[in-house]
């Protein structure tokens, strides 16, 4: 019977080599990252299930990054339990506040492999489907029974194919596309569904771009997103992966899939998309939107890395941001955070009036470095709008591609990155 990616990945995990659609598998996993709900909840759920080791601590990432460096108390303390943790058990793997976020970290030290099951206490796990994995997010309970066990119970998710031809136009980025499939879905409308992206896109993609696609599959109700090994990962693969042996998974030709769905980018081009409030699923094209703004951040696991950073500058570059608005900038890693440094970025933000930040996931969760107040906006590349995400709860938020962010920021209101 023919497989796609999701069955053919969880299948070569499960100790009878089964995972067909629909059923339940026991399956073994290959890596797990946490962060801070590990010292907020998960230790507490080991301790009650009486367990006093992990499963293998070469195979376990910890991450301190949704507060980082802490900014009260509260979190000081789940840092601290993170930290005693890691040294406990010998955990290999620890990334703490002076790191950058999970997900762009994960990718960058070569953890995420063609073929592996990857689980994350985050559900934006789904980005590293990117590298050619299953990866999905898990709640504190079933990511503590994989700490111990280094398995769970998965429900094989049943596929759908989005093929997208044709190419991207210029200052239209990944973002801007997988909005315009969000829109086009609803927010449920891929709802515990494995997603595969193909065609010709896909394949020219970065890995970064890949993995903005991936990591917001799931505000499509997505269980995971995957794409076919590319040049670009291989390259990647080449220089950072950790194992040095890996093996591609592509569907089977004759894959059944519960729906395919087919962009042609030549004949009906996506624009620069703007999700309104409170909705990732709200995209529509930011030529219809009119709204001036306070704040413009730039950063998170959806897009912080390089090539976001690179766009925002180019853009920047000669302006100024607009009086009155504040433009937060939040490289994904440290190691992204050097690299512009390097390339001249940082001096560009700074020249131009943006506060540059350290790698951290901050003002995206509403967690510090850039918290909204009573009926402020703000235009964000990150990957939630929902009411209060970043702050007030009568505060408003527009998802948008790095070069919109920018273009909003220079013009104090949503502006089409295209004029630049």
């Amino acid at each position: 019977m023919s497989k796609t990616m999701a069955e053919k990945i969880l299948a070569r995990h499960t100790e009878n080599g089964r995972a067909d659609a629909g059923e339940i598998v026991q399956a073994s996993v290959d890596f797990i990252m946490v962060h801070e709900v590990l010292g907020s909840r998960i230790i507490d759920i080991l301790q009650e299930m009486e367990t006093d080791s992990v499963w293998d601590p070469n195979r376990i990432m910890v991450v301190n990054d949704h507060w980082a460096p802490a900014p009260n108390i509260q979190s000081a303390i789940i840092h601290q339990r993170n930290r005693e943790f890691v040294k406990r058990h010998g955990i290999k793997y620890f990334c703490d506040v002076n790191c950058g976020v999970s997900h762009q970290v994960l990718i960058e030290w070569g953890l995420a492999k063609p073929g592996d099951l990857i689980i994350g206490s985050d559900s934006h796990t789904t980005s590293y489907g990117a590298m050619n994995a299953f990866s999905t997010g898990l709640a504190a309970t079933d990511s503590a029974i994989v700490l111990a066990t280094g398995k769970n119970w998965f429900k094989v998710p049943e596929s759908m194919r989005i093929n997208i031809d044709g190419e991207l136009a210029e200052m239209v980025m990944s973002k801007d596309l997988i909005l315009k499939i969000i829109a086009d879905l609803g927010p449920d409308g891929a709802n515990y569904k494995a997603i595969e992206f193909h065609g010709p896109v896909v394949d020219k993609m970065t890995v970064a771009s890949r993995a903005t696609m991936c990591n917001m599959s799931v505000e499509a109700g997505a269980k995971a997103g995957l794409m076919t090994v590319n040049k670009q990962v291989e390259d990647w693969l080449s220089l950072r992966a950790r194992e040095a042996h890996w093996t591609r998974v592509d569907p089977d030709p004759t894959a059944e899939y519960v729906e395919m769905i087919t962009y042609d980018l030549d004949t009906d081009p996506v624009e620069p998309m703007i999700a309104t409030p409170h909705s990732p699923a709200n995209g529509r094209p930011v030529t219809e939107v009119d709204v001036e703004i306070d704040q413009a951040f730039l950063g998170s696991c959806t897009n912080g890395r390089f090539e976001d950073l690179q766009i925002a500058a180019m853009i920047m570059k000669g302006h100024k941001v607009k009086e009155g608005v504040r433009f937060i900038i939040t490289p994904a890693s440290m190691e992204t955070y050097k690299a512009a440094l390097n390339m001249g970025f940082i001096e560009t933000f700074i020249q131009a009036g943006a506060i540059v930040t350290n790698p951290t996931c901050g003002a995206c969760v509403g967690g510090h470095l850039g918290i909204l107040g009573p009926n402020e906006v703000a235009i964000t590349s990150t990957n939630r709008n929902f009411r209060g995400r970043m702050g007030h709860p009568d505060s408003r938020i527009y998802l948008s591609s790095p070069a919109t962010v920018a273009a909003s920021a220079i013009m104090g209101r949503i502006t089409d990155p295209r004029g630049f």
